[in-house]
């Protein structure tokens, strides 16, 4: 499944928007693997549990002490059987809240609004210089189109908060690496403003006077990259 993901990304072989959900999850998540595992634990459990009355039921001939000695290793049994369902129901429990926390983390970041002017946006260099993935949005021809900027290692990263693959659900920022919101891809943020893969849409800048630099025309053409 990885190996998968990766070939998609890579683009040796086509993906969609709907295999990326499917695929992309699985593979990030080690939430998966280990409710995977748990559940085949709890079905086991299950399965040794409803044996219990049948493997354990005394003879009809059986004595006083055997019938006691049998009814004993079943009262053991179920304790045991019950200690190891209660740890499974605790582990998945705690595995489903972790999952919800990083869902609410992952909610989109706030976009900030900014104006063009002359046919471009300005952003200060000083705004976007802490390494912080920064998302903004201005209007074009009356539709919101979301971008984003990020300093690199060799110089700054502008594209739009979507990508070819997984259309405009954006991106977000956990840590060190910049994470598609649709199929929990990780980018590698030196390579952001490159084509291929789950990488955001490219969107060209320059530098001038201190300001970041980005055409209408080219967000407008960058636009039309994305699937709806």
């Amino acid at each position: 499944m990885t190996g998968l993901h990766e070939i998609s990304e890579a683009q040796w072989i086509p993906s969609s928007k709907r295999e990326m959900a499917i695929v992309g999850p699985i593979v990030r998540n080690d939430v998966f693997f280990f409710v995977f595992i748990l559940g085949a634990a709890a079905l086991l459990v299950l399965r040794e549990w409803l044996a219990i009355p049948l493997a354990g039921a005394p003879a009809a001939t059986a004595n006083d002490a055997e019938r006691r000695r049998v009814e004993w290793e079943r009262r053991k049994q179920r304790r045991w059987m019950f200690a190891a369902a209660f740890t499974c129901l605790a582990v998945v429990s705690a595995l489903a809240a972790d999952f919800v926390y990083d869902r609410v983390k992952a909610a989109p970041p706030e976009a900030r609004l900014v104006s063009a002017q002359g046919g471009h946006v300005a952003i200060p260099l000083a705004e976007v210089s802490d390494g912080d993935l920064h998302i903004y949005t201005v209007e074009i021809q009356g539709a919101a189109v979301r971008f984003l900027v990020i300093r690199k290692p060799n110089g700054w990263g502008t594209a739009l908060d979507a990508c070819q693959i997984c259309g405009p659900v954006g991106y977000r920022q956990d840590a060190s690496n910049v994470i598609c919101r649709h199929c929990g891809s990780a980018i590698y943020i030196p390579s952001i403003g490159d084509a291929g893969g789950c990488n955001p849409v490219r969107l060209p800048s320059r530098v001038e006077a201190g300001e970041l630099v980005i055409d209408l025309s080219a967000l407008a053409q960058a636009s039309t990259q994305v699937p709806k």
